[in-house]
C-alpha cells in the first residue's frame, strides 16, 4: 500500500486509534513516530493479518481476495475491485467496521455513560448544569455498582429491577431523588440505541411504582410568612446604599427567580408602562472537558429561560413600592447596565443568600433563602381564584408546579364543597 496515495483510509484508521476504547493510547504515543506513520503501520499491519491472498485476475481484470462468511458453502464469500488500492480499503475499512461492532457489543454500563455524556456536551441541548447533575446521579447510584461493570447490552430488566428494590428497600430516597438516577439510566439506554448498540430499552419494562420510597413531608411552614416580610422589608428600608439590600426587597414584589433576577437591564423596564420584562437568567457555567472534568465557573447570560417553554418570558407589574425601589437602585448604579452590579459586577446568588440571611438573623425572624421568597409570592397572592394567573406569573408551563409554592393556604378554597354533589347530590347540579 502507497501511503502517500491513501489520505482518506488513514484519516479512518487514525480517528479509530484515537477513539477505540480497545487501544492504549499511551502505548501507541510511545513511539518516536508521527501519527501518521503510526496510523499507515496500523493499517500494514491489519493487512498482514488478512488470512486470504489479495492477487490479480487476468480473466477478470479485476483485484481479488476472499472474507470469511459463514453463510456460504466453503465459508467465505469473494471480494474484488479495479485497483489494488481500493481493495486494499475495502480490506480496511471492514476489519475497522467489525472491530467497533466488538468494541460496542463489549461496552460497559460504565463507558457508554461517559460517552453519553460527552454526546450530550457536544449534540443536545442540555445546559451544563443539567449534565453536572447527572454526574452526581452517576457517582451516587452507580459509580461503585455491579451494573457499572456489566456490557450494556447483557443488562436486562430484572436486573435493573433488583438493582432499583435493593437501594430502595430501607426507603432511604424519595421518588424524586431515585428519578434522577433513572434518568441518567434512561438517557444512556436511549443514546446506546441511537448508536446501535442496543435495540430496546430495558428501562421501559421497570415499573418504578413497585418499589419502597422516602415518604415526603408537606413544609406547610418552609416559608417566608406575611409578618417575616413586613419586619424584613421595614428593616431593609432602613438600609443606605446596599443594591443587595434592595435586591432582595423588589424580590418580595416580584415573581421572579434568582437568577432572572441577576440579569435584569435597566432597557427591561417600561416606566410608562410600569412593567420588567423577564427574558433572561443568569447562570453559573461550568463546562464538561473531554476528560469528564469541569471547567472552572463563570457567569453566563442565557436567552433561555427555566423549563425550557415560552411561559418562562413574561411582563410583571411594578407596584409603588418596585417603582421606588428601583428609583433607589438607580441613583446606586447610573451608568450600569444591570440593575444590580455590586463591586461593578453581577450579583453572586451565594452572596445574595449570605446578605439575606444575614439581614434575616439582625431583624429577629428565621432565615430562608432566595427560593423561599418565591414562594411567599406565590402563597400571598392566591386567593383561591386565581391559580392560572399566579402559574402565569411564576413562568411555569404546569399548574401541577405552581401548586407546590402554595403554602399556609387552602388550595381547595371551601372543601365541603367537594362532597355537595356525590351520590345523589349530583341531581341538584
Amino acid at each position: 500500500m502507497d501511503k502517500t496515495n491513501q489520505p482518506d483510509i488513514i484519516t479512518k484508521v487514525l480517528h479509530y486509534i484515537l477513539s477505540c476504547d480497545t487501544i492504549n493510547l499511551d502505548e501507541v504515543l510511545n513511539t518516536d513516530k508521527t501519527m501518521n506513520q503510526i496510523a499507515y503501520d496500523f493499517v500494514i499491519k491489519v493487512l498482514e493479518n488478512h488470512p486470504y491472498e489479495i492477487y490479480y485476475s487476468q480473466s477478470e481484470q479485476a483485484w481479488r481476495t476472499y472474507l470469511r462468511d459463514e453463510t456460504k458453502p466453503n465459508k467465505r464469500k469473494a471480494v474484488k475491485r479495479k485497483s489494488k488500492e481500493n481493495l486494499e480499503n475495502y480490506l480496511v475499512n471492514y476489519y475497522l467496521e467489525q472491530c467497533g461492532k466488538n468494541d460496542r457489543q463489549s461496552i460497559t454500563l460504565r463507558e457508554a455513560y461517559k460517552k453519553w455524556l460527552i454526546f450530550r456536551r457536544d449534540y443536545c441541548s442540555a445546559k451544563n448544569k443539567t449534565i453536572k447533575e447527572n454526574t452526581y446521579d452517576w457517582k451516587k447510584f452507580f459509580e461503585n455498582s455491579t451494573l457499572a461493570e456489566m456490557p450494556i447490552t447483557e443488562i436486562r430488566p430484572v436486573d435493573l429491577i433488583r438493582f432499583f428494590r435493593k437501594i430502595t428497600k430501607d426507603r432511604s430516597f424519595t421518588y424524586k431523588r431515585i428519578s434522577g438516577g433513572r434518568s441518567v439510566l434512561n438517557g444512556i439506554f436511549t443514546w446506546a440505541i441511537e448508536e446501535g448498540i442496543i435495540k430496546h430499552n430495558p428501562l421501559l419494562e421497570v415499573n418504578f411504582k413497585s418499589f419502597s420510597y422516602k415518604p415526603v413531608e408537606e413544609q406547610v411552614d418552609n416559608v417566608f410568612t406575611e409578618q417575616d416580610a413586613i419586619t424584613l422589608l421595614t428593616y431593609l428600608q432602613e438600609i443606605e446604599n446596599d443594591p443587595y439590600a434592595l435586591a432582595i426587597q423588589l424580590f418580595f414584589y416580584l415573581f421572579i427567580r434568582i437568577g432572572e433576577m441577576k440579569a435584569l437591564r435597566w432597557e427591561d423596564i417600561n416606566w410608562t408602562e410600569r412593567s420588567i420584562y423577564l427574558h433572561t437568567q443568569a447562570l453559573l457555567d461550568n463546562e464538561l472537558n473531554d476528560d469528564l472534568s469541569f471547567a472552572s465557573r463563570k457567569v453566563v447570560i442565557s436567552n433561555q429561560m427555566k423549563g425550557g417553554t415560552s411561559r418562562g418570558y413574561r411582563k410583571e407589574y411594578l407596584t409603588d413600592e418596585a417603582i421606588k425601589i428601583l428609583e433607589k437602585a438607580r441613583k446606586l448604579n447610573p451608568t450600569g447596565e444591570y440593575l444590580f452590579e455590586p463591586d461593578g459586577k453581577l450579583m453572586s446568588t451565594d452572596r445574595f443568600n449570605r446578605r439575606l440571611k444575614k439581614y434575616c438573623e439582625e431583624c429577629g425572624i428565621k432565615y430562608r433563602s432566595s427560593h423561599k421568597i418565591r414562594f411567599y409570592c406565590a402563597s400571598t397572592a392566591y386567593d383561591g381564584k386565581n391559580l392560572a394567573t399566579i402559574s402565569k406569573l411564576m413562568g411555569h408551563s404546569d399548574i401541577s408546579t405552581t401548586l407546590h409554592y402554595l403554602r399556609n393556604v387552602d388550595k381547595d378554597n371551601d372543601r365541603m364543597k367537594a362532597f355537595e354533589h356525590l351520590g345523589l347530590g349530583a341531581k341538584s347540579k
